[in-house]
């Protein structure tokens, strides 16, 4: 039960960083300035990700509510990041590195050992 709401978690807040990077990169943000603020409060994407955000916060209380914080939040942490930079090179064809791959397998390899 406790993987499935990290993951429910991790999906969610994935989902709402793509929301979230979509909605911006559609945002000219030359500065901070009325026309900026007013395009960022009305951005569909913006509110989609902030909406999914919600709901990953709901499911990581869950998870927390189910194991030992010292093991439910790094392995949260390192779900995430390991799908964002996944979801980076794959939608938004950003390079995938040697630094961020041997990041990812050093982190993969820290997630086992904490959560077991």
């Amino acid at each position: 039960m406790l993987i499935l709401l990290l993951l429910l978690a991790m999906i969610f807040n994935i989902s709402a960083q793509i929301a979230l990077k979509h909605g911006i990169n559609l945002i000219n943000l030359d500065g901070i300035n009325l026309q900026t603020i007013t395009k960022m409060v009305s951005s569909p994407y913006l509110w989609s990700g902030a909406f999914m955000y919600g709901i990953s916060f709901v499911f990581y209380i869950f998870a927390l509510s189910k194991g030992e914080l010292g093991r439910v939040s790094p392995v949260s942490q390192a779900l995430t990041t390991m799908g964002i930079v996944t979801v980076s090179v794959l939608v938004f064809h950003e390079p995938l590195t040697v630094f961020k791959i041997v990041g990812l397998l050093l982190l993969i390899a820290g997630t086992i050992i904490i959560f077991y």
